[in-house]
């Protein structure tokens, strides 16, 4: 009798942890893969206005250097 409640336990047992443990891992891959994806708008501008003439137009009209954080 022990035998079969052994067997019919660990499954209760190590299932709830292997769930956690992939649900973990999933939410820690979307908050990689959504901080991978954000972009610095300053930078951004402040890297194109060295380039060519519309770049340097746009970032001379939003006056890059003022913007408060």
């Amino acid at each position: 009798m022990p035998l079969e409640l052994i067997i019919l336990a660990i499954p209760f047992c190590v299932l709830p942890v292997f769930l956690v443990s992939i649900d973990y891992l999933n939410k820690n891959h979307n908050v990689n893969r959504k901080n991978h994806n954000v972009i610095d708008f300053d930078k951004y501008v402040k890297r194109k206005e060295e380039g060519d003439a519309v770049d340097s137009d746009i970032a001379r009209l939003l006056n890059i250097d003022n913007i408060a954080a």
